[in-house]
């Protein structure tokens, strides 16, 4: 079997693009639900409807998506060493979502 070089760095930078699905998921439930309110209370309720009980505390979901954040914050800071334009911005772009979306959830806990 031939060792593939990069191998792992491409599957560090594909992981870490998947991390961010989940905080963005979170981010367009959130959207939706907006939209769908007519009240504050409303819209928390129809957010919440989405996700099982355990999922529901004040900053439950927050929380996890500060973790998928941080881990695709490391797993693209891994993959940036990629010789490829592709490989390199999506590395690039997935790290600065990543930054963005963390910081946003830390301003959310405030």
């Amino acid at each position: 079997m031939k060792h593939q070089p990069f191998r792992s760095l491409k599957i560090a930078t594909v992981l870490g693009a998947l991390c961010l699905f989940f905080p963005v998921l979170i981010i367009g439930l959130w959207v939706h639900s907006f939209n769908l309110g007519t009240t504050q209370m409303e819209r928390v309720a129809i957010f919440h409807h989405y996700f099982p009980d355990p999922l529901q505390g004040r900053f439950t979901l927050t929380l996890i998506s500060m973790a998928f954040c941080i881990l695709s914050l490391i797993l693209s800071r891994m993959g940036i060493k990629l010789p490829g334009k592709l490989w390199k911005a999506v590395n690039r772009i997935t790290f600065g979502l990543g930054v963005l979306i963390l910081l946003m959830n830390l301003f959310e806990m405030m």
